[in-house]
């Protein structure tokens, strides 16, 4: 992304790839930042499952800044698209967990139930995170067909 920032000539082109970059560096710092946070508050339990969001974390990490300096080879850009799409599955997946788990054993989809279950003692919203960094990576990803133009 870098490298296609520094060689677009037109000023649409330089704005895309801009945003791109900034975006895919967000994305990075978020990768440090979100398990950082979960390790503050304590989310390193005994169960597998609350190890999940680091072991997720270190590919995400090491495929962002890798596609930072080289979107155009194959392996790089297919690892990018696989640990996106599996970061996104894991803020879904540990949004279901939490909103299970806190309605303590007892699932109950009415409302008022529903609104308790998101303001349990695990944070339902907080792995959507997750799904925000690998959804805004795969957005990053995308290129569209060029159009006349457009090298």
């Amino acid at each position: 992304m870098i490298s296609a920032f520094r060689q677009a000539e037109l000023p649409a082109q330089k704005i895309l790839e801009g945003v791109r970059t900034a975006f895919l560096l967000f994305n990075l710092v978020g990768f440090v930042l979100y398990p950082l946070e979960i390790s503050i508050l304590g989310h390193w339990l005994n169960s597998f499952g609350s190890k999940i969001p680091y072991l997720v974390a270190v590919p995400g990490f090491v495929f962002t800044a890798l596609i930072l300096f080289d979107r155009r080879a194959t392996w790089i850009h297919t690892g990018f698209v696989i640990v996106m799409v599996l970061v996104a599955l894991t803020g879904l997946l540990g949004f279901g967990y939490h909103i299970v788990y806190n309605f303590e054993g007892k699932i109950d989809w009415r409302f008022l139930s529903a609104i308790k279950a998101l303001e349990g003692a695990r944070p339902a919203l907080a792995p959507l995170a997750f799904t925000h960094i690998g959804l805004t990576g795969l957005l990053c990803a995308y290129r569209a067909k060029q159009r006349r133009g457009w090298r």
